[in-house]
């Protein structure tokens, strides 16, 4: 196809009052005509091809315009002055590839969490220390050790603990975006409190995932509930600190723009398997209804530190494709004897 001069982002600014540029690089982000999704249209001027978040709809320019003005596609490309290749509508399966691969990525229009500032008592686990302070350190880097928490954990994630104060006795997992540290949890590791984590006060956690900026270089996400957990899933996890994700934290996974896999504990025996499974069911969901690609992948049993990292690994790989229809299938697959001769 073949388009005469034609300026996309003029004609947004004109036609389109709702529409906002959103990155210096050619993106624009705007409500989507096809589906209504509020600032989930993002529209590349440049490359004239976008993708909305929500509705998985990617259009090219002239899709994009028809849809936008309620007009045909053979009188908006005659208006514009293109040839119509095939004068049939886009594959939009393909478009979407196509879309990411040209540039056009999602930067939602999130604020940034606040830096905040580690504890007074914070002593970092990654360099050596003098010998005094080596031999006080050594519960920490046993625990870390036998979590499975590799040495370039320690240091890529900055964690550390502390020896004195209201975090004494505990391991600091800072969570960072960027450089900075915008929240941290501390796990105790004596077995003596009765709160296994806590953090600052008044720190949201729903508003953060843990180890996000990393994972979202690789082509999916994993999600896990703790910290740990997703240390020992992989670099491609993050940690959302709960089984419900939280409508920011969908937010920023969505802006991620990667396929994201989730990864619950297995339930205790106490609660039943059923538990686990709806609760990752409805994690899935969430992130169905914001346009992203989920899927549920489940462990047999316990935590990604509970099991070898072969075993995690391939319980990521065979996750189950999440769909309106993926509650129901689980339930018959559970019940097979329900439904035996009918």
């Amino acid at each position: 196809m073949r388009v005469a001069a034609f300026d996309l982002a003029a004609y947004l600014g004109e036609r389109a009052p709702a529409a906002r540029a959103s990155d210096p690089t050619g993106e624009w982000c705007l409500p989507c005509p096809r589906c209504g999704g509020r600032e989930h249209l993002y529209v590349n001027v440049e490359k004239r091809c976008g993708h909305c978040f929500r509705c998985d709809w990617s259009p090219g320019l002239i899709d994009f315009l028809a849809e936008l003005e309620g007009r045909p596609r053979t009188e908006i490309a005659r208006r514009i002055g293109a040839r119509d290749e095939a004068a049939a509508p886009s594959n939009l399966a393909s478009l979407r590839d196509r879309v990411r691969a040209l540039g056009a990525r999602a930067i939602l229009p999130l604020p940034s969490a606040s830096p905040i500032p580690l504890p007074e008592a914070y002593i970092p686990l990654a360099p050596r220390h003098s010998e005094p302070t080596e031999h006080a350190l050594a519960p920490f880097r046993a625990y870390l050790a036998k979590r499975r928490i590799s040495p370039t954990a320690v240091g890529e994630h900055r964690i550390g603990c502390a020896l004195l104060g209201r975090y004494a006795g505990r391991v600091v997992f800072p969570v960072l975006a960027g450089t900075a540290v915008v929240a941290y949890q501390a796990r105790d590791i004596t077995g003596r409190s009765r709160l296994k984590y806590f953090g600052p006060e008044g720190q949201q956690l729903g508003r953060v995932l843990f180890n996000l900026d990393r994972a979202r270089e690789h082509d999916r996400i994993v999600v896990c509930e703790g910290i740990i957990s997703a240390l020992c899933a992989g670099t491609d996890a993050v940690a959302s600190f709960g089984k419900t994700l939280k409508p920011r934290q969908v937010a920023l996974l969505a802006a991620a723009g990667r396929p994201v896999v989730v990864l619950f504990d297995a339930a205790k025996a106490a609660t039943g398997a059923g538990d686990a499974d709806r609760e990752a069911e409805e994690a899935a969901s969430r992130l169905h209804r914001a346009g992203v690609q989920a899927f549920v992948a489940r462990l047999e049993h316990g935590d990604p530190a509970d099991n070898a990292p072969e075993v995690v690994r391939r319980a990521i790989d065979r996750a189950a494709p999440f769909d309106s229809l993926f509650g129901l299938r689980r339930r018959l697959l559970a019940r097979p004897d329900d439904w035996a001769g009918r």
